[in-house]
């Protein structure tokens, strides 16, 4: 276990109250102080392709329950990502719900193959989601990744339309340098927003570790844009 994640489980304790008070997006204030992105040596670069399909070690759905409690996301919490996504931000719909692949929304759905395994959940002081699907194909958790890179890119615009039980959300999405060692390829995200007058910041992850893809998304009540790297980092070093 590194230095940077055992920091990251000290962030995550310390942010239990201000991640239960964050429940509601409209109550979130998300105005704290913006450090700079956790940087970290580069990530190892993909093996050359190969004429036929690859297959990768990866974790069996009880390999992956386990690992979702060890890191403190209760495993079997949810049944699908929209539950999960519900809980958090109660009333949240999108007019392209395609835009929600980089909280890995409708992931599950990669994981109907007999050799796939999916979890998902909140962590214990619920100021994470995380959705993880992980498969002996790695072009399926590559898919999984590449769209929502896709979505960073096509719903930044604000041309798609956000609504929380109703209200509207001015939402600003951008995405933000971090690596996180040991991926074949990650991407960094901010959401910057505003309902009914309430600002709100969220900072996520993306990330593929051979044939599997997580996503992780957390609130960003009063710190930085790290914290969030810095636990899936947790997930990377768990395999």
């Amino acid at each position: 276990m590194t230095t940077r994640t055992r920091s990251a489980r000290s962030t995550l304790a310390g942010l239990a109250l201000t991640g239960v008070l964050a429940l509601a997006l409209a109550g979130c204030s998300g105005e704290g102080t913006s450090a700079s992105p956790d940087t970290a040596a580069p990530a190892t670069p993909d093996a050359p392709a190969t004429s036929e399909a690859a297959t990768v070690e990866h974790l069996s759905s009880e390999e992956l329950t386990a690992l979702f409690d060890k890191l403190q996301f209760p495993p079997g919490e949810y049944a699908t990502s929209a539950e999960l996504l519900s809980s958090i931000y109660p009333g949240l719909t999108v007019s392209d719900p395609s835009c929600l692949a980089p909280f890995g929304a409708g992931w599950e759905s990669a994981a109907t193959a007999d050799d796939a395994a999916a979890e998902m959940a909140t962590s214990n002081d619920r100021s994470m989601t995380a959705v993880v699907v992980s498969s002996s194909d790695p072009e399926q958790a590559k898919t999984l990744f590449a769209d929502a890179e896709e979505a960073l890119a096509t719903c930044a615009d604000g041309s798609q339309s956000f609504e929380l039980s109703g209200l509207p959300i001015d939402l600003q999405l951008e995405t933000i340098p971090t690596t996180v060692t040991g991926t074949d390829e990650s991407v960094s995200w901010r959401a910057t927003g505003e309902v009914a007058g309430s600002p709100f910041r969220l900072v996520g992850i993306t990330a593929v570790h051979e044939g599997t893809a997580i996503a992780l998304v957390g609130w960003d009540p009063a710190t930085s844009a790290d914290y969030v790297p810095a636990a899936t980092q947790m997930f990377v070093d768990g395999f």
